[in-house]
């Protein structure tokens, strides 16, 4: 029987600790939260399962990629490990163990170290069938929006699983983060043995921004659900990664392209306004008009008006006409069309045109297609990239310089 009287009526009080309880959130305690958060930081320590699983999700990545079929991408996704290394490099600055942090980065590298490796042996194999079609990877190797929908999406579901059920893992949040990161590392390391176009560094850069991603958003989703770091070197290694995060971000993904072109655009829209001037008896109300680039007197200027001589004590004024002025045509030479087509030995299906050198990527152009070479030639990546406009579409962009076939190179080609 219960010691509580009949009339008694539990206090909003308690009906909100039971529901804090319920959710199975840190316990408000000191003592038990560092328990807890130590109990969680072990369960999410790499053992050698994940590292077994990651060379195994390598190996089908790998397949996938020489059958460019997307239904092997995603068993390679559900065959990889729980990411547990991802998932606790965000709990790390909760725990505030630079240790913690260091072996889940460590174990995190050495896993993908496995797939990369798996995808330069897949570049090696690729050598063997020259006509392979490589389709498939140019969805894997560029910021879209929804990879990034889908990568937040696991993100949050596997923190939020791991804090409610810490015994339990959640393979199936696990898939998202295994597909947006392991498949652009395996891609990687592919394009860097076969020599395929823009596998190789595009593939490990896309990797960082998405780790990037999910630290940031793992560390910003845990202080949500009010887990917060409980000493002050734990504030300073949560305000040290999500400044690497945010760098990370902003330098290298669409986000920072997006941040910089407008930083441009507004750069470029600031206009000077023309200064008053009062010089020859004008005032500083009276417009000047200034025509640039020309030292000429404009054809449209007020005749001017000069004093004449002085008759019988009055003063006579004259008017002067000025010269008409002729205008002259000057004509520019233009230089003469420069052509070139796509080419490729490593793709069957095109080349990327790229909206700067090295940079994000615009659409495939087929081999074989006719593009006027615009003029200009910058180096990137370890790559010569030439401004060119597709003939077909009118499309200009960039595309390196040894994907293109001239009949009569220009000068330094």
């Amino acid at each position: 029987m219960s010691d509580q009287p009949e009339d008694y009526r539990p206090s909003q009080i308690d009906r909100a600790r039971r529901k804090r309880r319920s959710f199975g959130y840190v316990p408000n305690t000191k003592g038990d939260r560092a328990v807890f958060m130590s109990q969680l930081a072990e369960r999410l320590v790499a053992n050698a399962d994940f590292y077994l699983f990651s060379f195994l999700c390598g190996l089908v990545l790998v397949v996938a990629i020489l059958l460019d079929s997307p239904a092997m991408y995603i068993l390679a996704a559900l065959l990889a490990p729980f990411m547990a290394p991802v998932v606790g490099l965000g709990f790390a600055t909760v725990v505030g163990s630079l240790r913690f942090f260091l072996q889940s980065l460590g174990s995190l590298l050495i896993g993908a170290a496995l797939v990369f490796v798996t995808g330069i042996l897949g570049g090696w194999i690729s050598k063997l069938f020259p006509n392979l079609k490589l389709v498939q990877p140019q969805f894997h190797l560029s910021f879209t929006f929804p990879d990034f929908v889908l990568l937040t999406i696991g993100s949050m579901l596997a923190i939020y699983i791991t804090v409610k059920a810490p015994k339990s893992r959640s393979l199936v949040a696990s898939v998202a983060l295994a597909y947006e990161i392991y498949i652009p590392i395996a891609l990687a390391g592919f394009g860097l043995t076969s020599g395929a176009e823009g596998f190789f560094p595009q593939g490990l850069k896309l990797a960082a921004i998405w780790l990037a991603w999910v630290i940031f958003l793992g560390t910003i989703f845990l202080a949500v659900l009010k887990i917060h770091p409980s000493t002050i070197f734990g504030y300073l290694l949560t305000a040290c990664v999500l400044a690497v995060a945010v760098y990370t971000l902003v330098n290298y993904s669409n986000i920072g392209t997006a941040l910089q072109s407008q930083l441009q655009a507004n750069a470029a829209g600031i206009t000077q306004f023309p200064t008053a001037t009062i010089a020859n008896g004008l005032t500083s109300d009276t417009p000047v008009v200034a025509i640039v680039g020309s030292s000429e007197p404009s054809p449209t200027e007020t005749a001017t008006q000069t004093l004449g001589t002085v008759i019988l004590g009055e003063a006579t004024p004259t008017n002067t006409i000025p010269p008409t002025q002729t205008a002259t045509m000057t004509i520019t030479p233009k230089p003469t069309a420069f052509y070139a087509k796509t080419y490729s030995q490593t793709s069957a299906t095109g080349v990327r045109l790229r909206k700067t050198p090295g940079g994000d990527y615009l659409e495939m152009v087929k081999i074989d297609t006719l593009v006027e070479v615009l003029g200009t030639e910058q180096t990137a990546d370890g790559y010569i990239w030439v401004h060119v406009r597709v003939v077909e579409t009118g499309h200009d962009g960039w595309i390196i310089q040894s994907l293109l076939l001239t009949a009569t190179p220009a000068a330094n080609w």
